[in-house]
């Protein structure tokens, strides 16, 4: 029978707590083993019980309130009350980064795209728990202001509240693990670009002239470095009755894709620290948007893989999906095009699109059939289209027009195939941020200006190559 402790204000007292009083259920029960409970025990039971619903109603309620900011915390203030590191040491940590980024939503900080990406790298099972902390971190109003404050001199920090420094603080902490993952980079300074405006949550190339991030696979992720596991397909068999299952196992391969930093500097006036709070917001982030996405788009094609992320056509040249023109350094709408598209195995057809510059548009839309009719007549359409299949404008692609029979060069003037499956981009969330005190002038004086360093982290590679087609028009002098 279990013993039933007779002063209440005793320390052990399992109504003390929300976790002592359910640990002290589950020993009822098991003391019970199976028989009814005495009277004693039940008397017991019913104590703990009341307690721990009302304690839960309460704790339920104060959540509610901190989430509708009903709530405020501050240093010495009443312990009932929930702060941020409470409710992550709690393991709540998503919520409060989801409670930060729906205000930031609301408020027009952050578009609802990024906030869905902030989601899905929090639910990844891979660094899902990291991702949280830095988004709770990051999100948060308090360092928001606080990395604001930052940007207005050497002595901004000067200005924060306790709200603000303690905020930064967490954020400090979370970077402290993030750093040990990112191997190769030993850089510890500068601050963390808060979440609602970090350039890998932010950037989507929206109307671009490079669609790559529309196409492809792009993924956000917290570390240094993403392994996909890939497998062209699955090979199945009609097999016999009682006859052993034969191995079809598929030929799965894990490429790495590793992150590149990318820097940019943004030079701002002395005036321009007197600028709203929210229109500062507004153009910092757009600044930082654009350096990152001008920067990308032609790595994204041409990137070496080894000092910047492998471009798209970097991973096809020299294999089996880079193809050659019917007749040697020249370009052929009216034969070329056909060949490209037939090349492509059937299972990347159905997603398959087009990919080249606008010279190359224009060059196929002038191809005319025998009697003079145009040969693609659907590719000058408001949504261009090729033999059925959409044609996506990429302007750092060769253009047909580049093509020269005196020069000794590569001219891929033709990509086809299901870009999503071919190629992956990864955008390394934790972009960090330098504010440069002073700007000085040719004579070595002040100039009135700041300047913002920033660098992110990106990783792109071709993954699957047999799911792309690309027609290089080579010419040798």
């Amino acid at each position: 029978m279990t013993r039933i402790p007779k002063d209440r204000d005793r320390d052990d007292d399992p109504c003390r707590s929300i976790p002592a009083a359910r640990a002290a259920l589950k020993e009822i029960h098991a003391n019970a083993e199976g028989r009814d409970l005495d009277s004693a025990e039940t008397a017991e039971w019913t104590r703990i019980t009341s307690y721990l619903e009302a304690a839960e109603a309460r704790d339920a309620e104060l959540k509610r309130r901190v989430l509708s900011g009903e709530m405020a915390t501050e240093r010495g203030s009443d312990p009932g009350r929930i702060s941020d590191r409470q409710r992550m040491q709690g393991g709540e940590t998503r919520d409060v980064a989801m409670r930060h980024i729906d205000r930031a939503v609301s408020d027009g900080t952050m578009p609802a795209a990024a906030a869905e990406r902030v989601e899905a790298l929090m639910g990844a099972r891979e660094n899902g728990s990291l991702a949280a902390r830095w988004a709770a971190a990051g999100s948060s109003p308090d360092y928001l202001s606080a990395f604001f404050k930052a940007l207005s001199g050497e002595r901004g920090h000067l200005l924060w509240t306790p709200q603000e420094a303690d905020a930064y603080r967490r954020v400090e902490a979370v970077r402290a693990e993030m750093r040990a993952m990112q191997v190769g980079t030993g850089s510890t300074g500068g601050f963390q670009v808060p979440t609602v405006i970090d350039p890998a949550i932010r950037i989507s190339s929206d109307g671009s002239i490079s669609p790559i991030r529309q196409l492809a696979e792009v993924r956000q992720e917290i570390g240094h470095e993403f392994k996909p596991v890939t497998s062209a397909h699955v090979t199945n068999q009609w097999t016999a009755e009682s006859v052993e299952v034969p191995d079809n196992s598929p030929t799965l391969a894990s490429p790495t894709i590793k992150s590149f930093k990318s820097t940019s500097f943004v030079p701002f006036s002395f005036e321009y620290e007197t600028a709203s709070f929210g229109g500062a917001i507004a153009d910092l982030t757009r600044l930082l948007v654009d350096g990152y996405d001008q920067l990308s788009n032609e790595a994204f094609l041409n990137g070496n893989g080894t000092s910047a992320p492998q471009g798209l056509w970097t991973g096809l040249d020299g294999t089996a999906s880079e193809l050659s023109p019917a007749v040697a350094e020249t370009f052929n709408a009216s034969v070329d095009v056909y060949s490209v598209q037939n090349a492509l195995p059937p299972r990347f057809q159905r997603s398959a699109i087009w990919l080249m510059d606008l010279a190359t548009i224009n060059k196929i839309s002038e191809a005319e059939t025998a009697n003079g009719a145009p040969r693609y007549p659907s590719i000058g359409d408001a949504n261009p289209a090729l033999l059925r299949k959409p044609v996506h404008e990429w302007s750092n692609m060769r253009s047909t027009a580049d093509i020269n029979a005196a020069q000794t060069s590569d001219n891929p003037v033709l990509i086809y195939g299901d870009i999503k499956r071919a190629y992956t981009i990864v955008d390394f969330a934790g972009s960090t941020v330098e504010l440069v005190p002073h700007l000085v002038g040719a004579n070595r004086r002040p100039t009135g200006e700041r300047g913002l360093l920033l660098w992110s982290r990106t990783g792109a590679g071709v993954v699957i190559a047999n799911a792309a087609r690309v027609l290089n028009v080579a010419t040798t002098a």
